[in-house]
């Protein structure tokens, strides 16, 4: 299916859809390894499907920008403060979801802590240990990005729904799965 200038094309929205699953288990794995005490090799396997999710959305998102240079976005509908306001928390969500991997892997970087990679291989040691650098960045990524990704989230599904329901306007079915027209 080619992108109109009414809808999305099928790859960005299968990717879109996949961050999104992607990110409720990236939260509920680092939610799920609380109930474990430190030392249980659950609590370790959680930490490590955590990791591993997290990587895996820093890849779906590079290709996700990538794809925009392949099938470019429909036009944008709404008030101009709305397409100004939709560019902005999607430039914002980008920046995060990019932002919170790195940030992940920097801290465990720093701390000499592995990161192993669903199980399969381990990725090798590439800093100096630096504890108090991989504190620093822990906090910026459980506290900072975190809430600023949940606020981010509002925003976009709250355009969303306003277009939907406000506006009555295609935004939000044109990313719905198999919708094809308005």
């Amino acid at each position: 299916m080619k992108t109109t200038p009414t809808n999305w094309h099928g790859l960005h929205k299968g990717l879109h859809w996949l961050v999104v699953l992607l990110l409720v288990m990236v939260w509920g794995a680092v939610e799920l390894h609380e109930f474990y005490a430190k030392g249980d090799p659950m609590r370790e396997w959680w930490k490590m499907l955590h990791f591993s999710l997290g990587l895996t959305i820093l890849v779906v998102v590079l290709v996700r920008l990538y794809a925009r240079t392949l099938y470019p976005r429909p036009a944008p509908v709404g008030a101009a403060w709305q397409r100004q306001l939709s560019r902005l928390v999607h430039v914002l969500l980008y920046s995060v979801l990019l932002a919170m991997p790195l940030g992940g892997f920097a801290m465990r970087q720093f701390a000499g802590k592995t990161i192993e990679i669903f199980g399969m291989f381990s990725v090798p040691q590439l800093t100096e240990i630096n504890t108090d650098l991989a504190k620093q960045i822990a906090f910026i990524h459980k506290e900072v990005l975190w809430t600023v990704l949940l606020v981010l989230i509002a925003l976009h599904v709250a355009g969303a729904l306003w277009h939907h329901f406000i506006d009555g306007d295609a935004t939000l079915k044109r990313m719905l799965p198999g919708n094809h027209n308005d």
